[in-house]
């Protein structure tokens, strides 16, 4: 399978514009995310070693490892969720009949699950940015809420995409428990962005 992420910028928003379902807003969502990260990572980089910030050194590195996990955990999900969308398309193709169903109803589940975890990592990344605005170089705030904004913006679109799926699944255990999860998901990033917001407010007003 191409790996997209090997595209260029430029490419890889000709391929988003193509008249084709793939890549499409669940990829782009994911590549969003990725921006959010690595630009955590970048002030926490910025932080790192500057004079006046030595106390946060630890957490500074902390963050840059973890950020690069995510970026690169993010970037497996573009693909992911290009494959997962190809794989409900292909079910359709199937003979109608039972074995067809449940062929639809797993590439389904699947089509929820990949940015179900995009938006998990949104929440993650936003949390993190919570350290990033109390602690982090004050010279790269705009940057914390650049890296909030992109990943609140990767988690709603993340969102309709699991959303989207969930319409089409009958299994409504699997269903319930996404839509719960979902819920959670959208009480912790709601709070986490308000907070970096606010903290970012406060320091440059400081």
């Amino acid at each position: 399978m191409e790996d997209l992420c090997k595209l260029s910028l430029e490419e890889f928003c000709k391929r988003l514009g193509d008249a084709t379902p793939t890549p499409g807003g669940g990829a782009a969502g994911a590549v969003a995310a990725s921006l959010a990260s690595s630009l955590a990572k970048m002030v926490a980089g910025l932080t790192l070693g500057k004079k006046g910030y030595e106390e946060y050194e630890s957490e500074m590195e902390r963050i840059i490892e973890e950020m690069e996990e995510r970026t690169l955990k993010l970037h497996e999900f573009v693909n992911e969720d290009v494959a997962a969308f190809d794989a409900v398309m292909e079910a359709f193709k199937l003979p109608k009949g039972e074995e067809r169903k449940a062929a639809i109803q797993n590439a389904l589940k699947k089509a929820a699950e990949v940015p179900y975890e995009v938006a998990r990592c949104a929440r993650n990344i936003i949390q993190e940015l919570e350290a990033l605005a109390e602690w982090g170089n004050k010279n790269a705030l705009s940057d914390v809420a650049s890296s909030a904004h992109l990943a609140l913006a990767a988690f709603k679109v993340a969102v309709e995409n699991v959303q989207i799926n969930l319409r089409s699944i009958k299994d409504e255990e699997f269903v319930k428990k996404f839509q719960e999860e979902i819920e959670e998901l959208k009480a912790q990033i709601d709070g986490s962005y308000k907070r970096v917001l606010k903290t970012v407010e406060e320091r440059l007003m400081g």
